[in-house]
C-alpha cells in the first residue's frame, strides 16, 4: 500500500508530560483508508548524556482531532513500555558487567542499540 503523509502538531502549554504532540496522517493514496501515526521523543540519560528516541504509536481515531484527543491515552502505555524496556537491559548489560572477568586487551562494555526497543507499531 503506497500512503501521502501529513505531518500535524499541536501544542499544549499546560501538559507537562507531552506539551508537543505529533501526529502523522497517512492517507491511502489507492484507497479512502487512512492512519494515524502518533509520535514522541524518549529522552533517555545514559553516562554519556541524554540520548534521544523517537517512539511512535498507531491511534485508532477516524479524524485528526479524534487522533489528538487519544493522543494520551494511546501513548503514554507504549512510551512507558519503551522505557521499561530501555530500563531492563540497561540493568541486565550493568548486571553482566559486574560479574565479567576483565582480561587485557579487553575492548570492554557491550552497545545498546536504543532502536531495539521502538515498539511494534
Amino acid at each position: 500500500m503506497i500512503y501521502r503523509k501529513e505531518e500535524y502538531v499541536e501544542h499544549v502549554e499546560d501538559d507537562k508530560e507531552f506539551p508537543i504532540r505529533q501526529i502523522d496522517r497517512l492517507d491511502e493514496v489507492d484507497g479512502d483508508g487512512q492512519r494515524f501515526i502518533g509520535r514522541a521523543v524518549l529522552n533517555m540519560h545514559t553516562n554519556v548524556g541524554v540520548q534521544q528516541l523517537p517512539v511512535s504509536f498507531e491511534i485508532e481515531a477516524d479524524t485528526i482531532q479524534d487522533a489528538f484527543a487519544k493522543y494520551v491515552e494511546t501513548g503514554t502505555p507504549v512510551i512507558e513500555e519503551t522505557k521499561e524496556r530501555i530500563v531492563n537491559r540497561m540493568e541486565e548489560l550493568r548486571r553482566q558487567q559486574q560479574n565479567r572477568i576483565v582480561t587485557p586487551g579487553d575492548a570492554g562494555g557491550d552497545i545498546v542499540n536504543l532502536n531495539d526497543f521502538q515498539p511494534n507499531a
